[in-house]
């Protein structure tokens, strides 16, 4: 077992060894007691657009250690910005 603490500022790569960005946080369901995904902040701009903020589910992840490596990441990550009247 691992304690979210130790999962902060690692390192997360796709499956392909891209960088993603680095974990800013541990989103948590309180209901459960599982961890729901990870929060990266600062992210790669060739896999994110904007280097946007994302969250990552946890079911997503195939191993952790020094770094956290992804199952499955999108190609491209982007968003549509929608103005609000």
């Amino acid at each position: 077992m691992i304690s979210t603490d130790a999962l902060i500022e690692k390192p997360v790569y796709t499956e392909k060894g891209v960088l993603v960005g680095n974990v800013y946080d541990v989103i948590l369901d309180f209901e459960s007691g599982n961890v729901y995904g990870l929060l990266i902040k600062d992210t790669n701009s060739n896999v994110v657009s904007e280097g946007i903020p994302i969250s990552i589910p946890f079911r997503w992840i195939k191993s952790i250690g020094d770094a956290i490596l992804l199952l499955t990441f999108p190609e491209k990550v982007s968003y549509n910005r929608r103005e609000v009247n």
